[in-house]
């Protein structure tokens, strides 16, 4: 059985809930069969992560360091995006081997543009340690908290929603000041904004900071 027929069932499966019974049933074979080629679930996990980030169509490394690192970004984000549940694996420690490859050819792009290597791979880190927190909490926002029985998101900008609105009460429920009433309203479109839209924003500040701190010519 050869790996990338595990791998694209992986896929056709999914990161979430991922299981050896399932992906060993969308191959047709018996779970014994398939931990012959797969000792446990990370490796299911690192064979679909290393397909998923082998099809995906990254961006060419042309032109200055800055829009190439915001290219790349966008391309992960959305890498991710396509993929639910992956980040979450990736971000927990199953790393495939063309993650690795990939933030090399980042750091490469980055030295040959008179980064040090050490400020190379501290700007690659930031950059893409963003992407992955970002979708996490994306997907984190897009599940349901058993409680409320309500998407996070949801629940969020009503509990916002809520505090903001009150003028008195209990502890639970203080009245606010006219500032900190602009900065709930801030809150609630924060959480009503496109993820991406506000993970742009995020990004051009850490983009700024590395021309700052870490690129050519930055203060020492």
């Amino acid at each position: 059985m050869a790996g990338d027929a595990i791998a694209e069932a992986v896929l056709a499966t999914g990161f979430t809930g991922l299981t050896f019974a399932a992906v060993a049933g969308r191959l047709g074979v018996g779970q014994a069969t398939l931990y012959r080629h797969a000792a446990n679930r990370d490796e299911l996990v690192r064979l679909g992560l290393d397909l998923a980030l082998r099809r995906t169509k990254w961006p060419d490394l042309d032109g200055s360091w800055r829009p190439l690192l915001e290219r790349w970004a966008l391309a992960s984000w959305h890498a991710w995006e396509a993929h639910p549940g992956a980040v979450l694996e990736a971000t927990r420690g199953v790393i495939p081997a063309s993650m690795i490859q990939l933030s090399d050819r980042v750091g490469v792009a980055l030295v040959n543009r008179g980064f040090t290597p050490r400020n190379a791979v501290l700007a690659v880190d930031l950059v893409f340690d963003l992407v992955a927190d970002s979708r996490r909490g994306v997907e984190t926002l897009a599940g349901a908290l058993e409680a409320e029985f309500l998407p996070v998101r949801q629940t969020m900008e009503r509990h916002w929603s809520a505090h903001r609105d009150s003028t008195h009460g209990d502890s639970d429920h203080l009245g606010v000041d006219e500032v900190t009433a602009q900065l709930r309203d801030e809150m609630v479109r924060a959480i009503r904004e496109e993820p991406v839209v506000w993970f742009r924003g995020k990004l051009r500040i850490v983009l700024t900071g590395i021309e700052q701190e870490l690129a050519p010519g930055a203060r020492p």
